[in-house]
């Protein structure tokens, strides 16, 4: 069995497929509309720690959930737009 390295060039079908199920489900959990720039920047974090390392799903759903509050801080009105995303990684205490 080949190990899996990080690529930032590529992701395959299946890893986009993982990235893709988490994304969905906090979507869904903080009833984003998935075009919004709230959800634009969760797949952002979603990819980047997927590349970083994060691989195995639940792992990867677990850590998301995990900063939901972070995600949170991000939601709501765009009126000013003056809003701070919060730039999630993953939590070195995982790797």
């Amino acid at each position: 069995m080949l190990s899996r390295t990080p690529k930032r060039e590529f992701l395959s079908p299946e890893d986009l497929g993982i990235c893709q199920r988490v994304f969905d489900q906090i979507c869904d959990a903080c009833k984003w509309d998935r075009t919004s720039n709230d959800a634009e920047a969760l797949a952002t974090v979603v990819i980047s720690a997927f590349q970083c390392g994060l691989f195995n799903e639940p792992d990867l759903l677990a850590e998301m959930q995990a900063r939901r509050s972070n995600f949170e801080r991000c939601a709501g009105s765009t009126q000013d737009n003056s809003r701070q995303h919060v730039h999630l990684v993953p939590d070195e205490r995982n790797g």
